[in-house]
């Protein structure tokens, strides 16, 4: 009689360990989540077309708080498309900035693949500049195959240390030895490295406040707390510089180093930010007093990753242009000789910002 009764109590005490066992697993693992999920980097996510193919990069997510723009107050700034999705705002995943004639500067994780050393297949990526709006463009854009793509041999997918990459366009975006110039005017200009002058930029004191401005095609709304809007019109708005240690602390609480390479740049009590869609685009700082934009821009960083987007006490993380390995590679030679992609190399890109 007791050994009847006990075996159905070891039965229950066995079922009962098991399911706290498996419940104790999956809240560590959402206390720990994914990285990538943590730290929110700011490129869109990928879609899966029916039957298991992959769909074709859609425009899903801007700048939080911001504003419309024109392309004239930011003629650096480029869209990166899959001419394959047959339009702009439908192919469009990643921003970027135009460095010289035939250079455009971007975040790593916007062309890499889940390999190191490999980027996305060239056929896949475009570049679309001197367009406000990705649907109609304006008269007068480009849009430029690119004919070789690179990033940081250093970049670190799991924790986007060393997070920027460099486009070879296939044709120069103007004729001539002079560029165009950032004067208010010209729809398409570059905006060069410079990592003396943006250095100085790089780690304000908490008694400045040094405004930058952000500009790109991603989410309008805060993430996670609200969904998705998606303009077709360039956005742009100010956001503080951070210091190096606060961001560093904030970011400790999620487990996310602040390296050497990246600059922050948010507020914690205004609902300002780049989200989805926005990696790679500019960050740039006025360097005039009082600031005359956008005749002397400074491009200080590139658009990352985020807790998030716009929630109060992460800023957003941005890849240091004033750090000299940074900059030494988007301005070295055998960064600008990019590795051509392979056609093999077919795998999702890592989304970010």
């Amino acid at each position: 009689m007791m050994a009847d009764v006990r075996r159905p109590c070891a039965w229950l005490l066995l079922l009962l360990g098991a399911l706290i066992f498996t419940f104790s697993g999956l809240l560590a693992s959402r206390a720990l989540g994914d990285h990538s999920e943590r730290h929110g980097a700011r490129s869109h996510k990928s879609h899966r077309a029916h039957g298991g193919r992959p769909a074709v990069p859609r425009a899903v997510e801007s700048i939080v708080g911001g504003a419309g723009a024109s392309i004239a107050r930011f003629p650096f700034q480029v869209a990166l498309y899959n001419p394959r999705a047959g339009s702009p705002s439908v192919g469009f995943f990643c921003g970027g900035v135009i460095i010289d004639a035939t250079h455009v500067a971007t975040a790593a994780h916007c062309i890499a693949t889940g390999s190191h050393g490999r980027t996305g297949a060239l056929e896949e990526i475009e570049v679309l500049a001197g367009s406000s709006t990705l649907t109609p463009t304006d008269p007068g854009s480009v849009r430029d195959a690119v004919a070789g793509a690179s990033f940081d041999p250093n970049y670190e997918p799991s924790t986007s240390d060393f997070d920027v990459g460099l486009l070879t366009l296939a044709r120069p975006l103007w004729a001539g030895a002079t560029p165009p110039s950032v004067n208010g005017i010209d729809t398409i200009a570059p905006l060069p490295v410079d990592a003396a002058l943006a250095a100085s930029y790089s780690d304000p004191q908490a008694e400045q406040t040094v405004l930058a401005t952000v500009s790109g095609w991603g989410d309008l709304n805060p993430a996670p707390t609200s969904g998705p809007s998606y303009p077709a019109g360039l956005q742009s708005a100010q956001v503080p510089l951070v210091t190096e240690g606060l961001c560093a602390e904030n970011y400790a609480a999620i487990e996310q180093t602040i390296t050497p390479r990246m600059i922050c740049a948010g507020n914690s009590r205004r609902r300002t930010d780049s989200c989805y869609g926005d990696s790679g685009g500019p960050l740039v700082v006025d360097s005039d007093s009082p600031a005359d934009p956008p005749q002397d821009y400074v491009l200080v960083g590139l658009v990352d990753f985020g807790n998030g987007c716009a929630q109060p006490g992460y800023p957003g993380v941005y890849t240091r242009i004033g750090n000299p390995e940074v900059a030494g590679f988007l301005n070295s030679g055998s960064a600008h000789r990019a590795r051509l992609a392979g056609r093999q190399s077919r795998k999702k890109r890592r989304r970010h910002r």
